[in-house]
């Protein structure tokens, strides 16, 4: 007999499936950019490496406003 998913089995698979999105859509929205740039203006690997650091840059900041909130709320229960 199959178990029924819970609230908390589901809220994880959402939590997971956004956090996935908050790693992966900012670098790979910034590296294209980055790469459309430098197609642009012929300057191969600057807008590239740049584009990679501010999409990381995004997603550490992303996924520390998501993991925050969840931190402080387990610290006080």
């Amino acid at each position: 007999m199959a178990k029924k998913n819970t609230p908390n089995t589901i809220y994880a698979i959402s939590f997971a499936w956004q956090l996935g999105f908050l790693i992966a859509v900012p670098i790979a929205a910034f590296l294209l950019l980055g790469l459309f740039a430098d197609r642009f203006f012929g300057t191969y690997p600057l807008f590239l490496i740049l584009g990679i650091i501010v999409g990381i840059a995004i997603t550490i900041y992303e996924v520390y406003n998501l993991l925050i909130p969840l931190i402080k709320k387990e610290k006080n229960a």
